[in-house]
């Protein structure tokens, strides 16, 4: 059986639908476990480390407070790399698989994410790599609002959450 050019795209569509349902399936599970200065957050079934606020704030012991602030994808990319340098940590912007991850289709309420690990997250598109690509023009931006993701070409400028892989 031979696909039609025109069905790759709704083929494309119906795998993301169904990784974020099956990531939504997770969570509220234990899966999220939060540092104890309250700056991380450890995703046991992926095996990653979220930083727990948007980039420009910071967790003050009851929320994240601060100013979000948007990238264009250039500028997440530095971001990415100042903040991995300046911490000693492998920060980097998350591949498309893995924000799609923290998508919460089960969340009543906008966001669609999980408040108590990631609070003050807007329902919002956020930054997110494609994996396998280096340069600024090939992204994706996954909505914290609906759970759709959809390519960019990386000029405008949206919020950015950074992830290494837990040690």
């Amino acid at each position: 059986m031979t696909l039609s050019r025109a069905a790759l795209p709704r083929l494309r569509f119906a795998a993301i639908a169904l990784l974020a349902l099956a990531a939504g399936a997770s969570h509220g599970q234990g899966r999220f476990t939060i540092s104890a200065d309250g700056q991380e957050v450890r995703d046991s079934a992926a095996g990653l480390t979220w930083r727990r606020c948007s980039e420009g704030m910071r967790w003050d012991g009851k929320a994240c407070s601060g100013k979000l602030l948007k990238y264009s994808y250039a500028g997440a990319k530095e971001k990415a790399t100042r903040t991995a340098r300046d911490e000693g940590k492998a920060w980097r912007i998350p591949t498309r698989e893995e924000l799609v991850a923290l998508v919460d289709m089960k969340q009543k309420k906008k966001p669609r994410i999980d408040t108590q690990a990631f609070p003050q997250t807007p329902g919002a598109l956020y930054w997110a790599s494609r994996t396998g690509s280096t340069d600024n023009l090939n992204v994706w931006l996954v909505n914290f609002s609906n759970g759709k993701v959809r390519p960019s070409i990386g000029q405008s400028k949206f919020p950015l959450r950074l992830v290494r892989t837990s040690s």
